[in-house]
């Protein structure tokens, strides 16, 4: 009897339990209103760090006039300055940071939470091609200037040309997409079109040289046997075969092995030709192109996905993917400006798969005021 009476009153308990617990799903967490939060900054050196700072607050405050009621989600920011400058004594890189942490149902704990970690971002970068936007190639000098591959560009957003960002895929964590929009001077910009000419001259001085390093090092490293050696060599596998061999079989074997035999020098020839007619077929593609060099098609912007950056068989286009190769435009910094004074910014926003984080994501691209923030340039 007592058993059967803490059995009903166990399970009326977990009843109850069950329906105390309260609900959870995106309806209610997207009714809870979070708000902006200023986290401590990062890496705001001294010197031009009030002026920096100024700047970087104007812009802060355009970026929360665009989400102003963060729902589901909270918003923190803080101000940075990192980087080394684009140009010599060029002007200083700096960047707003923004992440949204987003909340969820904890389906074990049984209740709504904050969470800790996300990969929904803003960021505003300040004076710097970042590695996220344009990525650099270190492989390549174009008329003495760095060059970079943009991330690929996927249409326009309110007149301005968009561009995928750095991280657009799924993994382990989740679902996870970028964009990103470069602001510069009307009429100017940062870097320069690489043309199919620059690239495939580019491409074949790097691997020439690349090549005959390779080969130069192989050469010495991969020795040669002097005659005496390889009759001693020659004369110890010659041993070897009649320890082991039946005296039925020997004479065949001893033949086989002389005719097969390959000396030292003779595998190391054999080793340089191939590489040298891999080395060729590889730059075959890259030459065919260049041999026409009147063609006017080489004038054109190169556009390459990464493998045939480095592997070069054939140019692409943008609708099937591609990407702009790119050199820097060291004449768009103007030197007369305080260092202070941003020249150009990219604005680039993540965000991870989730009700709130779209909601973010919806609201940064319809309100978010490009003209103003374009305005902040050279002041």
């Amino acid at each position: 009897m007592i058993k059967t009476f803490l059995f009903f009153l166990l399970f009326s308990l977990m009843h109850h339990s069950s329906f105390a617990q309260p609900p959870c799903n995106d309806d209610i967490i997207m009714n809870i209103k979070g708000k902006w939060v200023k986290r401590p900054d990062a890496n705001m050196k001294a010197g031009n760090q009030a002026q920096v700072t100024s700047r970087i607050d104007k812009m802060q405050k355009l970026l929360q006039a665009a989400y102003p009621e963060p729902k589901g989600i909270e918003a923190e920011w803080y101000r940075s300055i990192s980087g080394n400058a684009e140009v010599k004594a060029g002007p200083v890189p700096f960047a707003l940071n923004a992440l949204f942490l987003a909340y969820f149902c904890n389906s074990y704990e049984k209740k709504i939470e904050r969470g800790g970690e996300t990969g929904t971002w803003f960021y505003l970068w300040a004076n710097q091609l970042n590695s996220w936007f344009a990525e650099y190639i270190k492989y390549y000098v174009i008329q003495k200037q760095p060059v970079y591959l943009l991330q690929k560009r996927i249409g326009e957003l309110r007149g301005y040309p968009l561009y995928e960002g750095n991280y657009n895929r799924t993994s382990n964590t989740g679902t996870r997409y970028s964009r990103a929009i470069i602001l510069t001077r009307t009429g100017q910009t940062p870097y320069l079109p690489v043309t199919k000419k620059q690239f495939l001259k580019a491409f074949l001085n790097y691997n020439e040289k690349k090549n005959l390093k390779f080969m130069t090092a192989f050469e010495k490293n991969m020795t040669v046997k002097t005659d005496e050696e390889e009759e001693a060599n020659k004369k110890k596998n010659l041993e070897i075969l009649e320890r082991v061999t039946p005296p039925d079989k020997l004479a065949r074997a001893k033949e086989n092995f002389l005719r097969n035999y390959v000396t030292s020098r003779q595998s190391k020839e054999t080793s340089i030709a191939k590489i040298k007619k891999s080395y060729e077929e590889d730059m075959k593609p890259a030459r065919d192109l260049l041999a026409d060099s009147v063609k006017p098609e080489l004038g054109q912007p190169a556009i390459l996905d990464f493998d045939n950056l480095l592997e070069f068989k054939e140019f692409t286009t943008e609708e099937k993917g591609g990407r702009q190769l790119v050199r820097l435009n060291p004449d768009y910094f103007d030197m007369t400006l305080p260092k202070y004074i941003p020249q150009l910014l990219i604005v680039y926003w993540s965000w991870d798969k989730g009700k709130a984080e779209e909601n973010f994501r919806t609201q940064l691209e319809a309100n978010l005021n490009f003209s103003a923030l374009k305005e902040t340039i050279d002041k």
